[in-house]
């Protein structure tokens, strides 16, 4: 209890169980499975779709990547790393 701000013990502060205050704050900040499969496809697009910009350095295309992939593996997403490497490889430019 200690540990949550004033904004999320507004929240929970009325509820008897450790389980209840979980699932609330679980809630709040995951979203309900609906939500996270909408989440999840709509990221797993923007892997697929993944494109190096033009004039994008290399370092900074794969910042961009990086995003996804963090936000995928959050959701619980697995995305092996030589799937990443694919990727990377076919998306780069022929120079």
């Amino acid at each position: 209890m200690c540990a949550l701000s004033e904004e999320e013990m507004s929240k929970v502060h009325a509820m008897v169980s450790a389980k209840e205050m979980w699932d609330t704050l679980a809630l709040t900040y995951e979203g309900s499975k609906v939500v996270k499969r909408n989440k999840l496809t709509m990221l797993n697009c923007q892997y697929e779709m993944f494109a190096i910009k033009n004039h994008e350095s290399i370092q900074s295309m794969v910042s961009r990547l990086q995003v996804v992939l963090n936000s995928l593996r959050f959701l619980g997403s697995i995305v092996r790393q030589y799937e990443i490497n694919d990727k990377i490889i076919i998306i780069l430019p022929p120079k």
